[in-house]
């Protein structure tokens, strides 16, 4: 039976600094070729990549990153530090020097807006950011971590480099870790995600055959539909938010049965949303 090779594990890890714990007895073996980090602003995301990287020692436990050979590493992180006395031009040149040629014919500079007698240390933030994931778009990469990769972009910048790099995974045959708060973006590039709150893992999920949990339903007549929910024996719970009642159900066949009875009455939906394992998790970390 063939073995398939860790990408990722850790043991018991943990990392306190002074009295903050950041990492907090983390243990799970990641063996997919594409790992999401997904958790708010202070859970741990980038500790973790410090630590899989072996930029810090951890306080205790293990981690283990499968890692690349012969420059086949890319890292962007969240504050990437870039030599701001360079132009774009001259910073293009240090990458090709570094890793080789752009991988494939796309006008990457051009398409990103940069100006290559522009330096670095003049560029906006969301300028400076296109310039730093120039590194995962030049010669043989094998593993590209980002952290946070598409912060600062504006929504036309973001959507481009979110096409650019689905592309370019594709072509490379690239692995990925993936830190964001975005779950868009976990969803688009990632077949296991780690959430991870205040240090600790809250859950691990497999996003290759995502199955629904729950069914979220608003409508015109809530009281109808209940009525309808409870006639077909379904387990349900109401949220109220400030758009109104939200309906959620058990993921079921009976689910339908009653939604049509609902429509036949005379009802109306006016939003109907799968909520998988992934959801779930965010929204009880949310609560």
């Amino acid at each position: 039976m063939e073995r398939t090779e860790s990408l990722l594990k850790c043991e018991q890890l943990r990392m306190v600094f002074g009295d903050l714990i950041a990492i907090n007895d983390l243990t799970f073996d990641i063996k997919s070729n594409s790992l999401g980090l997904l958790g708010p602003n202070g859970s741990g995301k980038t500790t973790l990549i410090k630590l899989m990287l072996g930029l810090i020692p951890p306080s205790s436990g293990t981690i283990t990153l499968n890692m690349p050979e012969d420059n086949g590493l890319r890292v962007i992180s969240d504050q990437p530090k870039l030599p701001g006395e360079l132009t774009i031009d001259e910073w293009i040149g240090v990458i090709e020097e570094i890793y080789g040629p752009l991988t494939r014919s796309i006008d990457i500079q051009g398409d990103f807006g940069l100006d290559g007698d522009r330096k670095i240390k003049t560029l906006s933030a969301g300028q400076k950011r296109k310039a730093a994931l120039l590194l995962a778009f030049y010669g043989s990469p094998k593993l590209i971590i980002l952290d946070e990769p598409t912060n600062f972009l504006d929504i036309i910048s973001r959507e481009y480099m979110l096409k650019l790099l689905k592309d370019h995974l594709k072509f490379t045959n690239a692995k990925l870790i993936l830190a964001s708060h975005r779950l868009e973006e976990i969803r688009m590039f990632c077949d296991d995600v780690i959430i991870l709150k205040e240090g600790e893992l809250m859950t691990s999920i497999s996003l290759n055959n995502p199955i629904p949990q729950l069914y979220s339903m608003m409508v015109d007549n809530s009281e109808m539909l209940i009525n309808e929910l409870e006639l077909g024996d379904v387990f349900y719970f109401v949220e109220k938010t400030y758009m109104g009642d939200v309906i959620k159900m058990e993921a079921s066949d009976a689910v339908f049965s009653a939604v049509a009875r609902f429509a036949i009455e005379g009802g109306s939906i006016l939003s109907f949303t799968a909520v998988d394992e992934l959801q779930r998790s965010i929204e009880d970390l949310l609560k």
